[in-house]
């Protein structure tokens, strides 16, 4: 048997072609603003009516007496008469399927401890009577392509088109946790995710228990057969609203048509198993996933529901979002909950079914508090794992159009926190009057509002795997038409560890001139005086050893950044088989390190190590990343500043470089004024003088030093350095006052905190014209913010409302400089990394200063720098194939 191959009927070559697919212009199907995309014509699609068979097979959870289910234990009860497979779940229990009841005699077997049904939930599409054929009506509403529903209403859809000029969610894995896949299908077969970490055969290679999850597993079967045969019809159509391909003669499109699916069974035909439900939402979560689409569910409690809730938190502290389906009973999910729909972790997206009309559909849940939001959902057209199509509704199908939705906000925002995406979406959603009171938002899923300026400039790879010894891969950019003088910022990454380093010091020659790669891993390559980049091509030379290599590029126009940095996979020599320096997974980080902006198993994303405090970070414990915006963590009183911001109260002991001195006054400043009625939080008391400073009480009336620092005095021994704090004179809506600190390093990564008077809840900041920062936690008086990666340069810090219609701008508030500057950034934490751990064995922590550089030695000897930029790019970005070409992912 074909392990990965499908395993359902196939219509034949002749049968298939009655379909009468045709390639028809994007004016003329409603697509604008995007490529042609494919149409039917000709003889209907059938509707759904069934989604298979199941399996006929009854499960339950086995609790072995010893604790654990062990491998004889499982050994034991896979001989038993009737079992068909037994596997070991998270927590040490065993999930057992048999061929009818077995209850007593699972009961009476040695070393059972207890027995108890697994319960099964069904998935969450409905069938309907036959209807005409979908032209893509949930993309692009014209009014007239959506037959067999009345009344439609043009643009009652999400705005397709206009989400793919910004991205179509290349290099974004979705987890299809359902009943199976059809991998050979047409719009398919492109989409199916790669185990970068384990071939397809018989051999465990990655370790996880799972031999040969070459693209994904069947827990229902506990194989690798992720088709999962004729039961496998609704994860197939849900797959094909997530991810069916564009542009390639056949069916339609998915909402991201060039994301990676990872199909991940738990059930058969028209239910799924929960437990498995929580077992797959793991290995979706520990392999790479960005997203997980849940579109089952259904009354749950009991141990079952603890497992449900434990994977959720597990993927939530992994930066995974899960979306679930609410339901086609009808019901009000406020009063009548059903699971996954109806937990409130924070990353759990919940969605209904609307019409063509943009109305609730008949069948579907609803909730003011409990359902996010709606989505289109009646007779959509998709994917059936028979390799053809059918038209399916349901909550099911509107799920899935959100999840794909995620993944193009994920390749947008690159460095956002799972509550910053879901924020943005559910912020983007269009309102419309029927969903008001019976959703969170009142709103349905929008696409349109995605910042296209991070795809205004994009890139192609190609010759993206060599030999050992000169690799020439060649980089072509592509973009509109701007003036100004060009170049090219190439940097060059090198996995070690299981961690991607900037790799320093390497030559790279460009026609004939050698360059040698920064810190950062970057060479900077002049392009001179262009009227647009459209066509420039560059063919990079550089002498690598056998590894996995990852090669960026980013454009400036006139030294700004124009577009957003792509990054591709760079292969070099054999590297199917473990690097030289012991590496298998590249998810995992080398024992003792620190996975920047990727948080260690069991700690919660955004904390610190444990006994160390990052300035202006909260201390550890508290989880700044998942802290809903103007809301206090637990024990914290609402009043109070956000933990680990500077005290009012204590000095600043340093000046921020760049500055004047102190006690010198700035060029059309009052010498040693002060902003009238601001008092200096370093000042002793009234009636006192700061030292090096004029009498406060004789400012200059109006006149306000924002570029200025507290010269302060110097902290008590033992104290670390906080970082300088600039003031300003409450700026805009917000009345902004200060941010601390004002220079960070172009690496990212470093937490800057801006204070203001009135900041509102779920505030958004954008350093320059289009870089999103991720918001750590905010209040109603300050703000905390991890800069992103960006080149050397002066930037403004905006600060916005959700709706962003409310915006104050800190005018050049944010200096990048390549190298750390004393005071300028974070200053080195002690002892040894960055974050005060223990550095990993061959790294080399920052030697003071306020450098927070850290360096490892590579196999080879290299010198490898840790990369905040690099550091974001998870295992997923290995089943990139670049091998011919590709357009990289976001960086």
């Amino acid at each position: 048997m074909d392990l990965v191959g499908h395993q359902g009927s196939r219509l034949p070559a002749h049968r298939r072609g009655v379909r009468a697919v045709a390639v028809v212009a994007a004016a003329l199907t409603g697509f604008g603003g995007a490529a042609a995309v494919d149409a039917l014509t000709g003889p209907t699609v059938a509707v759904a009516d069934h989604f298979g068979p199941g399996d006929g097979l009854t499960r339950y959870v086995v609790t072995a007496a010893a604790g654990d289910a062990t491998p004889g234990f499982l050994a034991g009860l896979d001989q038993q008469d009737g079992v068909d497979s037994a596997q070991r779940l998270y927590d040490g229990r065993a999930l057992v399927a048999v061929d009818g009841p077995a209850l007593p005699r699972l009961r009476a077997l040695p070393g059972v401890a207890a027995v108890e049904l697994s319960p099964s939930v069904p998935v969450l599409g409905t069938a309907s009577d036959p209807w005409y054929a979908s032209h893509g009506w949930n993309l692009e509403n014209t009014g007239d392509n959506a037959q067999g529903q009345s009344p439609v209403l043009a643009d009652a859809d999400i705005d397709g088109s206009a989400g793919w000029d910004a991205s179509t969610g290349a290099g974004i894995v979705v987890a299809v946790v359902d009943t199976g896949f059809d991998s050979d299908h047409p719009d398919l077969a492109d989409s199916l995710w790669t185990n970068p970490d384990e071939p397809c055969g018989t051999v465990d290679v990655d370790g996880n228990g799972l031999a040969g999850d070459c693209h994904g597993w069947n827990f229902t079967t506990n194989s690798p057969d992720v088709d999962n045969g004729a039961g496998g019809s609704h994860g197939a159509s849900v797959a094909g609203v997530i991810g069916a391909r564009k542009d390639n003669g056949t069916g339609s499109a998915g909402v991201a048509p060039d994301v990676t699916l990872m199909p991940l069974a738990i059930g058969s035909g028209g239910t799924v198993d929960v437990n498995l439900g929580a077992e797959a939402i793991r290995y979706a979560a520990d392999h790479g996933a960005a997203v997980v689409n849940a579109s089952w569910g259904g009354p749950g409690t009991g141990p079952q529901l603890d497992a449900l809730r434990a994977a959720i938190a597990y993927a939530e502290a992994r930066g995974v979002l899960v979306v679930a389906a609410a339901g086609n009973d009808s019901g009000d999910r406020d009063t009548a909950p059903v699971y996954p729909a109806s937990l409130t972790e924070p990353n759990v997206v919940t969605v209904g079914n609307s019409t063509a009309a943009d109305t609730v559909a008949a069948s579907s849940a609803y909730g003011a508090t409990s359902v996010d939001l709606f989505a289109p959902g009646e007779l959509v057209f998709t994917t059936w794992n028979d390799g053809d199509y059918r038209l399916v509704s349901g909550t099911s199908i509107a799920a899935p159009q959100v999840a794909a939705a995620l993944a193009l906000y994920r390749a947008t925002m690159p460095t956002a926190s799972t509550a910053e995406l879901r924020a943005a979406l559910l912020a983007d959603v269009d309102p419309i009057a029927a969903f008001t009171g019976r959703s969170v938002t009142g709103g349905r899923l929008d696409v349109s509002r995605l910042d296209p300026g991070a795809a205004s400039v994009g890139y192609r790879f190609t010759s993206m795997t060599a030999p050992v010894g000169p690799a020439t891969p060649l980089v072509r950019a592509t973009g509109p038409e701007l003036a100004g003088t060009y170049e090219l910022v190439l940097g060059l990454g090198m996995e070690h560890g299981g961690e991607i380093w900037a790799l320093s010091g390497e030559p790279v020659t460009i026609a004939g001139t050698t360059l040698t790669t920064d810190d950062a891993g970057q060479v900077t390559v002049p392009l001179g005086a262009l009227t647009t980049v459209e066509g420039q091509e560059l063919a990079p030379s550089i002498d690598l050893a056998t590894g996995r290599y990852a090669l960026s590029a980013q454009l400036l126009v006139d030294g700004q950044p124009f577009g957003a940095t792509y990054a591709a996979p760079l292969l070099v020599g054999d590297t199917s088989t473990p690097a030289p320096d012991g590496t298998t997974d590249p998810g995992t980080r080398d024992p003792g390190t620190t996975d920047p902006g990727t948080p260690s198993p069991g700690t919660d994303p955004g904390t610190t190590d444990p006994g160390t405090t990052d300035p202006g970070t909260p201390s550890p414990g508290t989880d700044p990343g998942t802290t809903d915006p103007g809301t206090p963590s637990p024990g914290t009183d609402p009043g109070t500043t956000d933990p680990g911001t500077t005290d009012p109260g204590t000095p600043s002991p340093v000046t921020d470089p760049g500055t004047t001195d102190p006690g010198t006054p700035s060029p059309g400043t009052d010498p040693g004024t002060t902003d009238p009625g601001t008092p200096d939080p370093a000042t002793p008391g009234p009636g006192t003088t700061d030292p090096g400073t004029t009498d406060p009480g004789t400012p200059d009336p109006g006149s306000t030093d924002p570029g200025t620092t507290d010269p302060g005095t110097d902290p008590a021994p033992g104290d670390s350095t906080p970082p300088p704090v600039v003031t300003y004179p409450e700026i805009g809506p917000f009345g902004l006052t200060s941010i601390s600190p004002a220079v960070v390093s172009t690496a990212g990564g470093t937490r800057v905190t801006v204070t203001g008077t009135h900041v509102p809840d779920g505030v958004r900041v954008r350093i320059g014209d289009t870089r999103e920062a991720t918001v750590v936690s905010s209040d109603s008086t300050s703000v905390v913010f991890t800069a992103p990666a960006l080149v050397a340069g002066v930037y403004d810090v905006t600060v916005f409302n959700p709706s962003g219609t409310e915006s104050s701008v800190l005018a050049d508030g944010l200096s990048y400089v390549e190298e750390p500057v004393g005071g300028g950034t974070t200053p080195d934490p002690a002892p040894g990394t960055e974050d005060g751990s223990t550095p990993a064995p061959g790294t080399t922590p920052g030697t003071g200063g306020g450098s927070s550089v850290v360096t490892a030695v590579g196999p080879n000897g290299e010198r490898l720098v840790r990369s905040a930029a690099f550091g974001r790019l998870g295992s997923s970005f290995w089943s990139l194939d670049c091998s011919t070409s590709c357009r990289g992912v976001l960086l």
